[in-house]
């Protein structure tokens, strides 16, 4: 997978994601299936960081990998966003990563990289940085099905 098709698939899969997130009226942000599932506000910021924590991760070339506390963290800190604080950090993020990715060599994109999370993965860089297109279009997915719960039936 060369890096403009990387680019293209995860710009496609944010732009749903913001596109499906807008719908959300803000009166709904916050609802909760069963009150046990988690809100599209929370989905969609926990999808900005993820970018976020990409884009380190292509930017130091594999050197900044997330831990089991940096989820612990990005909780925390989205606990007081807004969705405007949650778009802006979507679009700042974003510039981030696609920026990480175009620096980046082909060599570079496939060197083999290990997180110790789940008792240790290794992936290429590029399929971490992938890892961004996965969120995007599962929580588009958790988001819209949330919508047909409060019962917003359109296609976002």
């Amino acid at each position: 997978m060369n890096k403009q098709m990387m680019l293209g698939l995860i710009t496609n899969g944010k732009d749903g994601l913001i596109g499906t997130f807008s719908a959300v009226p803000d009166d709904k942000l916050g609802w909760k299936p069963l009150d046990n599932g988690r809100a599209a506000l929370d989905l969609f910021c926990e999808a900005a960081q993820t970018t976020k924590m990409i884009a380190d991760m292509a930017q130091s070339r594999g050197e900044n990998k997330p831990t089991r506390e940096t989820f612990g963290q990005m909780k925390i800190e989205r606990e007081g966003w807004t969705k405007q604080t949650a778009l802006d950090a979507m679009d700042t993020n974003f510039t981030a990563l696609a920026a990480a990715i175009e620096s980046l060599s082909d060599e570079e994109l496939g060197a083999p990289i290990t997180i110790q999370i789940g008792g240790g993965m290794t992936l290429p860089l590029a399929a971490w940085i992938m890892m961004a297109y996965r969120t995007y279009i599962s929580r588009f997915a958790q988001i819209n099905y949330i919508q047909t719960l409060y019962g917003d039936m359109d296609s976002h």
